[in-house]
């Protein structure tokens, strides 16, 4: 089960890579609150990918971050 998470983020966040205007909005299926999309905007691409696999795993956006 979990591979089949995280094969479906890495698709998902490479899928935002592969096109040309890359967008700062979260994929719809991690429903982010308003908050946590304000946060997404300022993650890069390394902080996302961790992001998702919290997420999908059912911790949050912020406990993502950790202490950074």
């Amino acid at each position: 089960m979990k591979i089949a998470v995280l094969f479906v983020g890495a698709l998902a966040l490479g899928a935002c890579a592969i096109t040309d205007s890359v967008t700062s909005l979260a994929p719809e299926y991690l429903q982010l609150s308003p908050d946590e999309q304000n946060i997404w905007v300022d993650l890069n691409a390394v902080q996302r990918e961790r992001a998702v696999l919290f997420i999908t795993n059912g911790a949050t956006l912020v406990s993502s971050l950790g202490s950074q």
